[in-house]
């Protein structure tokens, strides 16, 4: 690793400011903030994952890497074993690089990092080390989407595409659901900064598969469908309809949503259906809706040989 690098990854390690808690945490000195992010990178899993966007998916697989941890506390949280109960092992960061290109090696048609923020800067260092040994496909940062500048700046020139979550529209949900201030101020700043990095989504024309910009993902909420009209109306006032906009329907009272009873059910169909209308009523046509039977196939099981059962 170059001097000046190690040099950028110990200065951030020692201060943590990577999502928007900037908690400050000496992760080099031992300390651990809410994420659980240590000066290693913590990995639950990698495989070849079929669940995701079309454009991502293609044939064979976007390969994914699912990093333990998380600076969110949602109640709803499907992938919690991970995310809040820490599965996983610690790995180098050329460790994380051989990874990489063992997916490609296996198909994959990109390499798709899965809650990515708390290890930013040790995967930006991973994706360099990969490319210097062949990586050819493109990188997806798959995010909560309440990171901070100092954690995209990290990613510059190596993530290819961003998948950015906008889970609320508001503040005073994202503390009650999800443990965190000021989200939507931070979402807002950190899709800025993602769009100025690589602008809107486009596909390889030859192949269909996704090449380079910003896909943004709404997961639809019982309950909170003006939340994610809101959100759809600020998101084309920001970044016209031509944004690649997901509309999610998979939710499922999982985690300690079951203790919430606003949270306790499935979506219902016309719920969805009123967001989507609502999108294309907008003039948004690069837009990808799920099928409501997603919400049981989408459950995943870390403990399995097979996680997902897409």
């Amino acid at each position: 690793m170059e001097k000046k690098k190690s040099e950028s990854l110990k200065s951030t390690l020692q201060r943590c400011a990577l999502c928007g808690r900037r908690c400050g945490a000496d992760r080099l000195g031992g300390a651990r903030g809410v994420c659980g992010g240590g000066t290693l990178p913590k990995v639950a899993r990698w495989l070849p994952h079929m669940g995701e966007e079309p454009p991502l998916v293609g044939t064979e697989g976007s390969g994914a890497l699912f990093f333990s941890g998380c600076s969110l506390r949602c109640l709803f949280c499907q992938n919690y074993a991970i995310s809040q109960l820490g599965q996983g092992r610690e790995i180098p960061i050329e460790g994380l690089a051989e990874i990489m290109l063992e997916l490609q090696e296996s198909g994959c048609h990109n390499i798709n990092l899965v809650s990515p923020t708390h290890y930013a800067p040790q995967i930006a260092l991973a994706v360099e080390s990969a490319k210097r040994l062949g990586l050819a496909i493109p990188v997806v940062y798959n995010t909560h989407g309440y990171d901070t500048p100092e954690a995209l700046s990290w990613m510059a020139g190596k993530a290819d595409i961003y998948l950015a979550d906008v889970k609320y529209a508001g503040n005073e949900q994202a503390e009650r659901f999800s443990g965190i201030t000021e989200y939507s101020n931070v979402n807002q700043e950190a899709l800025r900064v993602m769009f100025s990095q690589v602008g809107h989504f486009r596909e390889d024309p030859k192949t269909g598969l996704g090449a380079r910009g910003l896909m943004v993902r709404i997961l639809i909420l019982p309950d909170k469908i003006e939340g994610a009209k809101e959100s759809l109306l600020r998101l084309k006032r920001e970044f016209s309809a031509d944004l690649c906009v997901s509309l999610m329907a998979q939710y499922v009272p999982l985690y300690k949503a079951t203790r919430v009873p606003s949270l306790n059910r499935v979506i219902r169909k016309d719920e969805y259906e009123e967001v989507a209308d609502y999108a294309e009523a907008l003039g948004f046509t690069r837009l990808w809706c799920q099928e409501p039977a997603a919400a049981q196939v989408g459950i995943p099981d870390f403990s399995a040989d097979v996680p997902f059962s897409f």
